[in-house]
């Protein structure tokens, strides 16, 4: 009998051990597919000054439905950035997305409802801004975002600034 409670006692050790290593296991790979499917920042710029390229040119031809869809976009990039809570380079992006850009594209989202392309423009402008204000923030000012391509074709300014 003694034997067998031996038995017992060293199987119980042996499965708890092997449920630590499992538990270790799972862990590591929840954190992994977490990193994984955590959105790049550069990606996400990336669309970001497109869709505010394409949006420029709804605006400067005054289409409604064009805009709303490229605000949308926005939006939507807007959130990944904010949900991700990306730090880069030790600067908190989702935080600032979150309080420099989101506002300020809400603001244009209720400009397009007053139907006065005026103050669309203006607050597009003020979303470009703001993006540009991030990038002075966190030290990469070099990156201007500006309003529309005229003979590039982004609507970045790659002109030394120094």
């Amino acid at each position: 009998m003694k034997a067998f409670n031996l038995m017992v006692l060293i199987l119980c050790i042996i499965l708890f051990a092997i449920s630590g290593w499992l538990w270790n296991k799972v862990n590591h790979l929840e954190q992994t597919f977490a990193t994984q499917n955590e959105p790049g920042l550069y990606e996400v710029m990336t669309q970001m000054q497109t869709i505010i390229h394409k949006l420029t040119y709804a605006v400067e031809n005054e289409n409604e439905a064009l805009v709303d869809f490229y605000i949308h976009e926005l939006e939507e990039a807007t959130e990944e950035i904010i949900d991700a809570g990306i730090i880069y380079h030790g600067e908190a992006i989702g935080q600032l997305t979150e309080n420099m850009l989101e506002p300020v594209i809400e603001d244009l989202e209720d400009a397009v409802e007053t139907g006065d392309w005026n103050l669309v423009r203006d607050r597009k402008s003020v979303v470009i801004q703001a993006c540009n204000t991030c990038h002075e923030v966190t030290g990469y000012g070099s990156i201007i975002i500006t309003d529309k391509a005229e003979i590039n074709p982004f609507n970045q300014d790659f002109t030394n600034q120094d």
